[in-house]
């Protein structure tokens, strides 16, 4: 049993629990989980002492880290935060909450509880789920407990009546001043950035790197910090569903808020001064820079003066994820100057079919030249890739292959995934018609009798397509799995190789062409970051 409540004039409390990923990074970025600390930010400067437990950041099993803290103190609430990779990870935290705190009010947030709030009643022990940003309705219930006040028909929440129905009560997303303030309060002085820094660096292995100029390349990868600067991405991508996030929460087209170029910096000056080791600044928006952007031109100007003037280090650098059709070679020449090293681009794909499936036809022209330009301004892109969509073609995923090996030997990184993930809230998840080619998984929540089927791939219509790409990936996980064992982080630039390496045996016996093998095999030892594993055994798994 949790530690007895304390009296009414004791200040209000808050547990929030972030996201759990118990394979390090496989569904999760290995960082803090940033918005769980802008909410305990905003709760903090509310006078409402506030706890985060980050499960993935323990030096005991999470679990039973989570009971010592539960018996800890008396909380008037725990949040606990969702996403659709790691629900049966976040809902066995919660059953452990409700549990060793019976009296506990809890409290379920983020994407997937937004989108699927019957879903967290019917498997967690919820007594209110947030939707979309949980500001204001996590301020209100904390006020509304101590107070106590009835907790029904919070904005931004769904509750259960008594009757069992579900009652969605809609809020408007922050304002661009409030959205503002909540970055504002993020306690980054508090984010345990150096203990992640620290397992990714011996994940890496960075004591054993040959050269010094390899291990200061690492170094700026790991020791990174995040910020978001954006509300949410208004692209509309088909498979995408943080585009309908604030939507469906607010339940119209919520307004797009950023934070200025003179508040960004502002931000950057706040992380240096807590995080003085950091090597790279990671901006944690969908899309960082806009087709018609005002922003980032003075942005590039202010990072340079402030270099220049001391404010901050002048080997900071930064990496942002971006539209393609937005990049125009001025904009890639500032940027380079003002230390962007690693720009992402949501490519998804190199088929103009796929692409228009994907709502993203218009940027396919742009590919080729962006990425051409970005190289040799010496900015290195990141893109992001779906080999197969659910009307994808034989020959659309053979040229996906074969475009992204090209441009990962001309230097690009890139990280790649089979099939369309059916997140909750996306255009191509609802789509009826799909049904019969998502498939499903039985989940089960550790420590409980609750199982359920969950959606985790839609696969390609065409048969020979989807057996093709089923192939790909179980030769994919028979390769992946001795060199876990000898590495002990594998980046999705070698989880990329992998695939490439996987596919040619398979799209060979269909008479197409994507790489030789023995040059790609080449380029994956190139880019382990531990002594080479003998090539037999992962080319043997690719036959």
């Amino acid at each position: 049993m949790g530690r007895a409540r304390r009296s009414a004039s004791d200040p209000p409390s808050a547990l929030l629990i972030g996201p759990y990923d118990p394979h390090c990074g496989e569904f999760t970025f290995l960082a803090p989980p940033l918005g769980v600390w802008r909410l305990a930010g905003v709760l903090e400067a509310a006078g409402i002492e506030t706890k985060v437990f980050d499960p993935n950041c323990c030096r005991e099993p999470p679990q039973r880290a989570l009971e010592r803290e539960l018996l800890s103190g008396a909380w008037d609430i725990v949040g606990v935060s969702t996403t659709g990779m790691t629900l049966r990870f976040d809902l066995e935290l919660a059953h452990i909450v409700r549990r060793v705190t019976p009296e506990a009010f809890i409290v379920g947030g983020g994407m997937e509880a937004t989108f699927r709030p019957e879903l967290m009643f019917e498997l967690g022990p919820f007594d209110l789920i947030v939707l979309g940003e949980g500001e204001r309705p996590l301020l209100d219930l904390v006020a509304r407990r101590r107070a106590g006040l009835p907790l029904g028909g919070i904005a931004g929440t769904a509750e259960r009546n008594k009757e069992g129905q579900i009652i969605r009560i809609p809020q408007r997303a922050l304002s661009r001043d409030e959205l503002r303030d909540a970055i504002y309060s993020t306690p980054y002085d508090k984010m345990p950035y150096s203990a992640y820094w620290e397992r990714l660096e011996s994940a890496y292995r960075i004591g054993a790197l040959p050269s010094k100029a390899a291990r200061e390349a690492h170094l700026a990868e790991i020791r990174s910090v995040r910020l978001i600067t954006l509300n949410y991405c208004p692209m509309g991508c088909t498979f995408c569903s943080s585009t309908n996030f604030l939507h469906e929460a607010q339940g119209s087209v919520a307004s797009l808020a950023r934070l200025e170029a003179d508040e960004c910096l502002t931000m950057i000056e706040r992380i240096v001064a807590a995080h003085p080791r950091v090597r790279t600044i990671i901006f944690q928006d969908d899309i960082f820079v806009f087709t018609r952007d005002r922003r980032i031109l003075p942005l590039c100007d202010g990072i340079i003066e402030a270099k220049r003037s001391g404010r901050i280090p002048p080997h900071l650098q930064f990496i942002s994820t971006n539209r393609i059709d937005a990049m125009t070679a001025p904009r890639l020449t500032a940027m380079k100057r003002a230390g962007f090293r690693v720009l992402g681009f949501g490519i998804e794909n190199f088929s103009p079919g796929v692409l228009g499936e994907f709502n993203k036809a218009q940027i396919h022209r742009h590919i080729e030249p962006v990425l051409s330009t970005a190289l040799a301004s010496g900015v290195t892109p990141f893109l992001d890739l779906i080999l197969s969509s659910p009307h994808a073609t034989l020959e659309d995923v053979c040229q996906t292959l074969r475009e992204a090996y090209r441009w990962l030997r001309q230097g690009c990184e890139i990280g790649m995934y089979p099939y369309v993930i059916p997140f909750s809230g996306s255009a191509l998840a609802r789509d009826p018609n799909l049904l019969p080619h998502t498939h499903y998984a039985r989940r089960h929540v550790a420590g409980t009798g609750i199982f359920w089927q969950q959606p985790v791939k839609i696969l390609p219509i065409d048969p020979a397509v989807s057996d093709a790409i089923l192939r790909m990936e179980r030769s994919f996980e028979a390769m992946l799995g001795p060199l876990e064992q000898q590495v002990a982080h594998l980046p999705s630039r070698l989880r990329s190789l992998l695939w490439i390496l996987s596919s040619l045996p398979i799209m060979a016996e269909r008479g197409q062409y994507i790489a030789d093998e023995n040059e790609v095999l080449a380029q994956l030892y190139a880019r382990l970051p531990a002594p080479h594993p003998e090539a037999a055994p992962i080319a043997a798994a690719s036959a």
